[in-house]
């Protein structure tokens, strides 16, 4: 079994940021046509009822996957590191017959319960038939989740890069014609195609590695996956909890026309993040896991993890809530505008969640899932209650500020909890990152709600050169070549000087 040597280095995280930044630039360019087409092809009530057929397979998904996803790739990652090729084979034998178990429960629940689901999902609207049909759809995703689990247990990041770019490519191939042909009819077939043509996918890379063996009926094989089963309990619920609470929203909202503003207003806000969230699943969190036992490391880990993905997201979240009116035109059309104010008063929800999603990993990696349960459910109580507050007085644009707000209350909850009982801690040169972005991402969103047309220019764009210069400042010490061109522009410290420094703060 071929290993790497593990990298620490803020190279090695801007790597696969890189890697999966470039990936996420292609998905882009493929969803912004997709987008665009679909929104003409569906209007806002398509949209709003796909949200809610992918809000059903969420729930049924979150009951029946066992936390395999998680759990998965944190032993696969430590028998990476420390095992042999022997206990490779067999792990990943269990994992494949409980996924195959897990595809066919999920299946089975949702084919059987369509007519409840129906009533308490959508109740304005019969479509009991077309959730039997998403049964399949909901089996794809357990049988994707414990493949792409392995791939990234073995660092195979590459090769789910590449996935992700033809899983772009089949959804835009199989969604668009189906949405032309059968319109709204066509949304739960087109999800079918897509989760299968995504999990066939995985299968076709992972099976070039280990051939797929399973033993369904094996009573020891059953009995020796049921550890990681028990562990992965807790993050079943939490993720039972997470779908709940947006079906909570979703019902709240009521309307589908509501609800697919809400959605594309919210997929704004995900989509450039994606990247960076996608580096952080496929790389941070099995790197986290190999070193969960060492503090020192976990912290220093966690802290670059955090500079690099405020450096990347704070100048382009100010260049995107100064240009959202054109973005939202082009990425769909006019119809969506009235989710500008939404989207740009959400801005907060994304910067936070890249400060917060470093450190929630902490208890994942460590395999304390009770506690990792416990901080979810909270934050997803305080979510559902601060959407409807928000939704009730302000409407639309009060969902966005309700975003940022429970992403707050999130970094506060997880930064005080596992600040406790793991001991993780920003550092000061990390905060002083985050304080000024954040106070030029707050002086920017200002001037796009009450601004001027030209003030917002103006302020807007001043903060945006700010940004960037503390981002530059904060990263090209860390990369040779970048710091080589900072030294001739600025005569300032060679880059040994400033990894002497860095040295130095760090202890």
């Amino acid at each position: 079994m071929e290993r790497r040597e593990p990298n620490d280095s803020y190279r090695h995280v801007l790597k696969y940021t890189g890697v999966f930044g470039g990936v996420q630039g292609l998905k882009i360019c493929v969803t912004l046509i997709r987008n665009k087409l679909t929104a003409r092809l569906l209007g806002e009530a398509g949209m709003g009822l796909n949200k809610r057929f992918i809000n059903i397979s969420d729930v049924l998904y979150a009951w029946t996957n066992f936390g395999l996803s998680f759990y998965s790739v944190q032993r696969i990652s430590e028998i990476y590191e420390e095992g042999t090729e022997e206990q490779m084979n067999h792990f990943v034998r269990v994992i494949r017959t409980w996924g195959l178990w897990s595809a066919l429960l999920g299946a089975l629940l949702c084919f059987f319960l369509a007519s409840m689901l129906n009533d308490y999902y959508i109740p304005d609207e019969p479509h009991r038939l077309e959730i039997m049909l998403l049964s399949l759809f909901v089996a794809s995703l357990s049988v994707e989740a414990v493949e792409c689990a392995l791939l990234k247990g073995l660092r195979r990041l590459r090769t789910v890069a590449l996935i992700e770019v033809l899983s772009a490519l089949s959804t835009f191939l199989f969604t668009i014609p189906l949405y032309f042909l059968l319109g709204m009819r066509g949304i739960v077939l087109s999800l079918v195609l897509c989760g299968w043509a995504t999990a066939l996918l995985h299968l076709y890379f992972s099976t070039r590695i280990y051939p797929f063996r399973v033993h369904l009926l094996s009573f020891r094989i059953v009995c020796e996956g049921w550890p990681l089963i028990r562990m992965g309990i807790p993050y079943v619920l939490a993720g039972v909890v997470a779908a709940m609470a947006t079906g909570e929203v979703f019902k709240f909202l009521g309307d589908d026309r509501i609800i697919g503003l809400y959605s594309v207003g919210y997929g704004l806000m995900v989509t450039y993040a994606g990247m960076i969230f996608k580096a952080m699943d496929a790389d941070f969190f099995p790197r986290l896991s190999s070193i969960n036992h060492d503090t020192q490391r976990l912290n220093h880990a966690i802290n670059q993890q955090i500079d690099v993905c405020v450096s990347l997201m704070a100048p382009f979240l100010i260049i995107f809530i100064l240009f959202m009116p054109w973005v939202v035109s082009l990425l769909y059309s006019g119809q969506f505008l009235p989710v500008v104010p939404m989207a740009v008063c959400a801005v907060f929800y994304m910067f936070f969640k890249v400060v917060t999603t470093p450190m929630a990993y902490t208890a994942l990696a460590k395999g304390d899932s009770l506690t990792f349960l416990l901080v979810e459910t909270i934050y997803n109580v305080v979510f559902v209650w601060l959407m409807m507050l928000g939704y009730s007085r302000m409407g639309l644009t009060g969902t966005g500020l309700a975003l940022s707000a429970s992403a707050l209350f999130d970094l506060l909850l997880i930064g005080i909890s596992y600040g406790i009982r793991y001991r993780v801690r920003l550092r000061l040169r990390t905060l002083t990152l985050i304080f000024p972005q954040a106070a030029l991402l707050t002086v920017s969103v200002l001037a796009c709600l009450f601004g001027t047309s030209l003030l917002r220019y103006v302020v807007c764009l001043s903060c945006l050169l700010l940004s960037i210069w503390f981002s530059w400042k904060r990263i090209t010490p860390e990369l040779p070549v970048l710091e080589k061109l900072r030294h001739k522009i600025g005569g300032k410290k060679g880059a040994n000087d400033l990894s002497e420094d860095y040295d130095k703060s760090e202890r």
